[in-house]
């Protein structure tokens, strides 16, 4: 499978860098969040992380509208009753359509997916640390909105939403056919601010 995605990547990617005006290299700050549902006594909280990746910017659908897909690697997480910290990290895929709202202003909405390849679980601020991926599943799905100024011909700021629409909750067993997922179900989501430098062809 992880095959699989990745020979489908680099077809999209290969195929519309033939179409893209340029290139451009992202870099920003994340303030990552879980919904739990139900949630044991708010006992999660949100976590300050970052993303960095590259984005193939500038393919025309129509004389409007836009595609822009990304390859980012992006660290969700949460921490847990102010002692527990849990960091997982993507390699994330948003394939972006684009629409112009203003000069030099434009709104980005689209489905991202998302494999994991690390997970940490530290305890006392992370005085303890270690890494295991078997507390969630290793895909991730969901949806981006957002935008983007352009400041310059290769500098732009952003900003964008991620709702996780499937449950990343990995199940455990219990006994009596009971697993954790039956109690509560787990969706990534946050907030990104981030830079992004272009170069390449215009």
């Amino acid at each position: 499978m992880k095959k699989l995605i990745a020979a489908i990547a680099l077809s999209v990617f290969a195929f519309v860098n033939a179409n893209a005006q340029s290139v451009a290299f992202k870099v920003g700050y994340s303030h990552s969040d879980v919904i739990v549902s139900p949630e044991p006594a708010n006992i999660f909280t949100p976590k300050e992380t970052f993303h960095a990746g590259i984005a193939i910017k500038d393919i025309k659908l129509t004389d409007k509208i836009g595609f822009q897909p990304e390859i980012l690697y992006s660290m969700q997480g949460f921490k847990v009753a102010s002692v527990g910290n849990v960091g997982i990290h993507y390699l994330s895929m948003p394939l972006l359509v684009t629409f112009p709202v203003a000069e030099g202003l434009e709104l980005q909405v689209g489905p991202q997916v998302s494999y994991m390849v690390n997970s940490r679980v530290g305890v006392i601020n992370d005085l303890f640390s270690i890494t295991y991926k078997g507390l969630f599943h290793n895909f991730d799905a969901g949806a981006v909105a957002g935008v983007e100024y352009k400041v310059s011909d290769n500098i732009s700021l952003g900003g964008r939403y991620y709702l996780g629409m499937t449950d990343v909750n990995k199940d455990f067993s219990f006994g009596n056919n009971k697993n954790l997922s039956d109690y509560f179900q787990m969706r990534n989501t946050g907030i990104q601010a981030y830079v992004s430098f272009a170069f390449g062809k215009k």
